[in-house]
C-alpha cells in the first residue's frame, strides 16, 4: 500500500497512476476548497428556494422531539438507497439539516458530487 502526506493532491502532483475517473478525483480535491458559507441558509431563507426540500439526516429520536415542518427524515445509511435518490430529485433546492456542521457539511458535498445542483445547509 502506498501513500503521501499531502493526499490525494500529492499522490497524483508525484505523477501516480489512479483508478476510476479523472474528474471525480478532480473534484474530490476540490471540496478542499469550497467556501461552506455559501451554503449556510436560514430557515426562512430557505422557504424562500425554488421547490425546497428540507432533508432531515439526524437521529430518528431528535427528528420526532421536533422538526421543521414539511422536513423528510432520512436515515443517514439510506442515503442512497433506490428510494431516496428518487425523493432527492435533483430539480429541488434541498436544505440539508444535521446538528454536527461536519455531518452536515460532509452530506452536502457528497450531493455536490453528484451533479445536485442546489444544496443548502441550514444554519442553525
Amino acid at each position: 500500500m502506498n501513500w503521501l502526506r499531502e493526499g490525494i493532491k500529492g499522490w497524483k502532483n508525484a505523477g501516480l497512476p489512479t483508478v476510476g475517473k479523472a474528474e471525480l478525483l478532480e473534484d474530490l480535491m476540490k471540496v478542499n476548497t469550497v467556501d461552506f458559507n455559501a451554503m449556510l441558509v436560514s430557515e426562512e431563507a430557505a422557504r424562500q428556494l425554488n421547490n425546497c426540500i428540507f432533508v432531515d439526516f439526524r437521529d430518528k429520536a431528535k427528528y420526532e422531539s421536533g422538526h421543521i415542518n414539511g422536513a423528510n427524515h432520512v436515515n443517514h445509511g439510506d442515503m442512497f438507497s433506490k428510494l431516496m435518490m428518487e425523493e432527492l430529485n435533483k430539480s429541488n433546492s434541498l436544505v440539508i439539516v444535521h446538528d454536527a456542521p461536519v455531518m452536515a457539511g460532509s452530506i452536502a458535498m457528497t450531493l455536490k458530487l453528484m451533479d445536485y445542483p442546489s444544496v443548502y445547509i441550514l444554519h442553525q
